[in-house]
């Protein structure tokens, strides 16, 4: 086999493989953190969102924890997400993912805002197109969403 079909079906499996890890989708919805979205609809029509994944309420306790005997990495026993270089990545695509998916922004949207902490992550944005009257109808002016949609 000549080294250039050699090197083409090395770049055919690596782009393969690239496309399969980089896909996006959803993460941190295994039912360990409460996912909702907060929406609001301005005046000016402008609609507004913060995108929230946090533990659940009677899991959180005081939100102290002190570890004995040296760091631990990971996801743990208590439900908290491993915070990675591509976990602001991953919450920007969850949240692009529900408000698709949910109807909230059709144009898509920008970032105002975000953090990313193990038990709390969220995302601000606007989204690009401004609302309207079946909008207003849909979603109010201000609520918060409890976010069921499949992975």
């Amino acid at each position: 086999m000549s080294s250039a079909k050699v090197l083409s079906a090395m770049l055919v499996s690596f782009c393969g493989l690239l496309v399969a890890c980089s896909t996006p989708g959803r993460s941190y919805t295994d039912g360990k953190l409460v996912e909702t979205l907060d929406i609001e609809i301005m005046p000016n029509t402008s609609k507004m969102f913060v995108y929230r994944l946090r533990m659940p309420e009677e899991r959180a306790g005081s939100g102290v924890e002190i570890e004995r005997g040296g760091f631990h990495g990971g996801e743990g026993g208590h439900g908290g997400v491993s915070i990675g270089s591509s976990t602001p990545k991953r919450l920007e695509e969850n949240a692009a993912y529900v408000v698709e998916h949910m109807g909230y922004c059709r144009e898509g949207f920008l970032e105002i805002d975000s953090s990313v902490a193990p038990y709390n992550l969220w995302m601000k944005g606007e989204c690009k197109e401004g609302a309207t009257e079946d909008d207003i109808k849909k979603f109010g002016t201000k609520q918060t969403l409890a976010v069921k949609l499949e992975k």
